[in-house]
């Protein structure tokens, strides 16, 4: 069988293992049974249950870096961005239907008078 190269810390301070952490040092290509098969051969109990959830739940956390906290900004799936200038353009709509209901409409009025008034300027 081949080995991963992953440099993954299995063992805590206090010389337990960390069955997660040995699951997921091993390679992808291993079956669930091969799996329990190796950890039994190094002592290691493991069930079928404890490799399938440990690999699920590694497929389901983004990739980071327990030292520095660092996330990855890999995308989840779902819906596709929004065409940008149509995102810009709506967001900014509202930010000023906001602002002007914040305003009142005759603070609101009085400013776009003005604005339009400089822009007749030139």
């Amino acid at each position: 069988m081949a080995r991963n190269s992953k440099k993954t810390k299995t063992k805590t301070s206090s010389g337990r293992v960390n069955k997660s952490a040995w699951i997921r040092a091993q390679p992808a290509s291993l079956s669930a049974k091969e799996v329990v098969d190796t950890a039994k051969d190094e002592g290691i109990s493991l069930s079928l249950a404890q490799v399938y959830t440990a690999r699920s739940t590694a497929k389901r956390r983004p990739d980071t870096n327990v030292r520095t906290k660092e996330v990855s900004a890999k995308r989840k799936p779902g819906r596709p961005k929004a065409v940008e200038s149509r995102a810009v353009s709506g967001d900014v709509r509202r930010q000023f239907m906001l602002l002007a209901v914040r305003l009142g409409s005759d603070e609101a009025q009085r400013l776009l008078d003005r604005i339009a008034d400089v822009q007749a300027r030139n």
